[in-house]
């Protein structure tokens, strides 16, 4: 069973906590996380490191992917156990800040930055951007002369390397929007050499997400001694190196990297580059610390199929709609009941509102509890309010007890953002 979940005496607890007792304190559905479980996933990307490099050398800056779940308790939980920070966007930032972030620990990334998003990092005063384009780094180049702040660079390789678990969460391959060639990159890294507000720094690499093949890790990486190498040889000063994250989590069967072997091929071949390395998991510090928790609000039986009618639905919940992600799904109480095969599906009104399909289940009855697993990576912070309906809550249990870090959003709290003009009145 998944670190921080066990079942004692018939039912389903997160870190010490019933989750019949959430669902009773604070309702359905619900999203709940596990502090020893990010805390787990934490100390084993920190620990292969460790154990890799030598004493002497100084360990890698671990910026967390916050785009994965950016709830500020989250956030100020990672900075505690000692991780720095990756956004996309203003937002982001502003989570960072008020969650405790160094803005020197603070990296900047996305193909789309906006004028005030450079505006605000840089009057913060953030470690780096990482550059996607060429119209990108002339960009903050006149933000920053406009504001008298210098901006500190790196550029973006698109390796031509593929990985990810799914086609839309690839990002290392030609036809990716991602990065910029490594022809470009010299060129890129020469025009920011001459500009008079950006300083390059160096370079930055992401292929994708739930990367299991380790080896697509090395094939990456060896592309950048011999860049590192050219750039050096031109009179450039590269001091840095952001080699990504995309570590997977288990969603089912899925064999998980080696992370030892992972910070092996870091050793061997960035190591020796003398450079600052830094790395962006994100899916992997928080992805299986999280469930959401859910209540049947109908069995509807059929001729040809069963289905478990539940009241979280694809606003809560996207990626099997989007990704035809599969989740695995658990009752909290009575695990040991017959099993029975059932479609689950939610309450909106879309074919795509499926969970599963044909997945055997304990079975299950009206006001029966259940979970739907490794839901703290792109859950809640993917919700949207679709056919009216609120976010849920979410629930963040450390030591025995469960802390309530986002109230369920109501309907009064949509409806009272719409504006109706005068003249419909």
């Amino acid at each position: 069973m998944t670190i921080g979940y066990e079942e004692i005496n018939g039912c389903l607890h997160v870190d010490g906590v019933s989750l019949k007792k959430i669902a009773q304190d604070y309702g359905t559905p619900t999203y709940v996380y596990s502090a020893a479980n990010i805390k787990s996933q934490y100390d084993a990307i920190a620990g292969a490191m460790k154990r890799a490099f030598p004493e002497d050398a100084k360990q890698p800056k671990l910026c967390y992917a916050c785009k994965a779940n950016s709830n500020v308790a989250i956030l100020s939980y990672l900075r505690s156990l000692g991780a720095a920070l990756e956004i996309v966007s203003e937002g982001e930032l502003k989570r960072g800040l008020k969650a405790g972030f160094n803005a020197n620990d603070i990296v900047s990334t996305g193909v789309g930055k906006t004028d005030s998003e450079i505006t605000s990092c840089l009057k913060v005063g953030i470690h780096q951007f990482n550059i996607e384009s060429i119209p990108e780094l002339e960009n903050i180049n006149k933000i920053a002369g406009e504001i008298g702040i210098g901006a500190t660079v790196v550029f973006r390789l698109n390796p031509s390397v593929s990985g990810g678990g799914h086609h839309k969460i690839s990002t290392g391959r030609t036809r990716d929007k991602f990065g910029i060639s490594e022809e470009s990159l010299y060129e890129a890294y020469q025009m920011a050499s001459d500009m008079e507000h950006v300083t390059p720094v160096g370079i930055s690499m992401h292929i994708g997400s739930q990367v299991f093949t380790v080896e697509s890790f090395k094939t990456a990486f060896e592309k950048l001694p011999a860049i590192v190498k050219n750039l050096r040889d031109s009179g450039h000063s590269v001091t840095r190196l952001d080699i990504g994250g995309g570590f997977p989590i288990v969603y089912k069967d899925e064999d998980l990297l080696d992370l030892d072997r992972y910070a092996e091929w870091v050793r061997d071949i960035i190591l020796p580059l003398d450079v600052e390395i830094i790395m962006e998991p994100g899916r992997y510090l928080v992805g299986n610390a999280g469930v959401l928790l859910t209540r049947v609000a109908y069995v509807k039986e059929t001729s040809t199929r069963d289905f478990l009618v539940i009241d979280a639905a694809m606003n809560d919940l996207i990626r099997p709609t989007l990704y035809e992600a599969y989740h695995g799904i658990e009752a909290v109480e009575n695990r040991d009941a017959p099993k029975k095969t059932y479609d689950v599906v939610g309450p909106i009104c879309e074919t795509g509102d499926t969970f599963s399909t044909d997945r055997d289940l304990t079975q299950m009855a009206r006001g029966d509890l259940a979970i739907i697993q490794s839901t703290g990576a792109y859950g809640y912070c993917m919700a949207s309010n679709y056919n009216t309906r609120g976010l849920p809550a979410e629930i963040f249990v450390m030591d025995d007890k469960a802390h309530e870090i986002k109230p369920r959003q109501s309907v009064e709290d949509i409806i009272n953002t719409d504006i109706v003009p005068d003249f419909l009145k």
